[in-house]
């Protein structure tokens, strides 16, 4: 029995390569699955609305 493919990478799977390569180098993700300057702008404004 083959592995199940899921929907992203069936997605993927008919976009070229160079248009996989812009989104990978758009923005660099971190572990949390978003960017870096999305993750400090957050932690920014959630700093501003918690701790002030």
């Amino acid at each position: 029995m083959s592995k199940a493919v899921s929907y992203y990478d069936w997605e993927l799977s008919f976009k070229s390569k160079s248009e996989k390569e812009q989104i990978i180098q758009k923005d660099d993700i971190n572990t949390l699955g978003i960017s870096d300057n999305r993750f400090k702008d957050f932690m920014k404004k959630w700093k501003e609305r918690n701790l002030s």
